[in-house]
């Protein structure tokens, strides 16, 4: 194992937090010697590209949330339907695979493994293609399988048509969520940035167009963005092929047969990362299409009310992984006192981030939901329920950063078991219950219901850690890597 004699070493050749692993445009090794302000600020290095990153990549979705209000109530709660249905049976899959590189990536690079990093891409993105087949049979048979669950059947229709317009976006999508990976585990935050930064005002632009000067109404939104979606890989392929790139050609050996082999390691975290993330995103989806139990109006509001705290959690969500591949960094270099210190700075500020974001979004009341609807009743719904809405935001924002330390650890299993069990054994039927029960308390009831679900959560994935060996992690990556 790497014993802590290789910190000593990096000491003596003048190491610290600005001290290269491995060259100069590739993550950092830490001592502990290293101060809380050089990790802060290692943090902020990783984290403001990766928020800029992943909020214009939500921009999509509020993009195809401000079209479909604009078109009409119908139009919002199908939009709505069909975006919670993508991200259920999609999106939680492709985006819980992909974490597995957060894991597998960052650990190889750490230790040393560095043509690794190449390789383990190479098997998510044919674990990915295979994902992709089932996926895109349940969207293509959508209209069919939505009227089974919703009301409404006219709204289950034009739900059903979105996600097979959609479909045509979802290899780009799945393809821009691996290669990413490849640079983020170099250390690398900004080519993702970029390449989704030229594509953003591509997707509005076809957007508006296709839904409003081609009358393809909602069905255009879903087209403008899927075709966006495969434009991003594009992006990133020539970031990665041109000079600003280059550096990261180390980590590519080149195509391999080795990348149809040893499977198991890969599938695992996938597994984990999958169901970590159907387990917090379906139940806040389930909740949401009981809403339209209560009328196609608080469906509305509950959209505008997903939209706008999606929003706020990139910014944790961001810092999380920013956090776990820090974390998988010195996991994979066997640092442990610097791993441990690290983990309590990121729980402090993560904790400062939801804070700040909830009280943003509570001092926007009044304006944030009229910016997505017109229709008066729709936005009064959502202005009601904004505070309950802030407060999860603190709630969420810890959630991200317990979730983003077990992945660099390589431990999104038990998130995965926690994150199920409290969920649908409490969380869900609690937020049901108090939105359509007795308490009658409607959109107020699910926010609560989930928020008191997420504490529990949150506590006993911090217990996990702080029991759990994390030397036992360090010996997993030398095992696994050949090391």
């Amino acid at each position: 194992m790497v014993s802590s004699a290789r910190e000593d070493e990096v000491a003596c050749n003048g190491g610290s937090e600005t001290t290269p692993l491995l060259s100069d445009s590739q993550p950092l090794e830490s001592t502990a010697r290293d101060s809380w302000k050089s990790e802060l600020w290692l943090l902020s290095q990783y984290s403001v590209p990766l928020i800029a990153t992943y909020l214009l990549q939500y921009s999509y979705s509020v993009i195809t949330t401000f079209v479909a209000g604009h078109l009409g109530a119908d139009e919002l709660a199908a939009a709505s339907i069909g975006m919670t249905t993508m991200n259920i049976v999609g999106f939680a899959t492709i985006e819980g695979m992909a974490t597995a590189l957060d894991t597998l990536c960052a650990q190889a690079y750490g230790s040393g493994n560095l043509t690794g990093v190449g390789l383990h891409v190479q098997k998510m993105l044919l674990l990915m293609g295979l994902a992709i087949i089932p996926i895109g049979a349940i969207w293509v048979y959508s209209p069919w399988l939505l009227s089974l669950f919703v009301r409404q059947e006219h709204l289950a229709v034009m739900a059903g048509s979105f996600l097979r317009v959609s479909l045509v976006g979802l290899p780009g999508y799945a393809s821009f969520e691996a290669g990413k990976r490849f640079l983020q585990a170099q250390g690398d935050f900004k080519g993702a940035m970029i390449a989704i930064l030229l594509c953003a005002p591509v997707n509005a632009l076809l957007s508006w167009f296709l839904a409003f000067k081609w009358g393809m109404g909602l069905d255009g939104a879903a087209l403008g963005v899927a075709l966006s979606n495969n434009l991003r890989p594009l992006f990133l392929l020539f970031y990665i092929m041109l000079p600003i790139g280059k550096w990261s050609h180390q980590c590519w050996g080149g195509f391999s047969r080795d990348a149809f082999a040893n499977w198991g390691p890969m599938v695992r975290l996938s597994v984990a990362g999958f169901a970590v993330n159907l387990g917090e995103w379906a139940a806040v989806e389930i909740v949401t299409f009981s809403t339209s139990y209560l009328s196609t109006n608080h469906l509305a509001a509950q959209s505008i009310l997903m939209t706008i705290s999606i929003v706020s959690w990139h910014i944790p969500f961001s810092l999380s992984v920013a956090i776990s591949t820090r974390i998988g960094h010195l996991i994979g270099a066997g640092l442990l006192p610097t791993a441990r210190r690290a983990a309590v700075l990121y729980a402090v500020v993560t904790a400062l981030v939801g804070t700040v974001d909830g009280f943003i979004i509570f001092a926007l009341r009044n304006q944030l939901p009229q910016f997505f609807s017109e229709d008066k009743a729709v936005y009064d719904l959502a202005s009601k329920t904004i505070l309950t809405v802030g407060v999860f935001q603190i709630i969420d924002a810890i959630i991200c950063c317990t979730n983003g330390l077990l992945r660099g650890l390589g431990r999104q299993s038990v998130a995965a078991w926690v994150v199920f069990a409290v969920n649908y054994l409490g969380a869900v039927p609690l937020a049901i219950w108090l939105e359509l029960g007795s308490p009658a308390w409607e959109l107020n009831g699910v926010w609560i219901g989930l928020g008191c679900g997420m504490v529990l959560i949150a506590t006993i994935e911090g217990l996990y850690m702080k029991a759990l060996r994390w030397q036992d992690c360090v010996a997993s990556v030398k095992l696994r890597e050949g090391l």
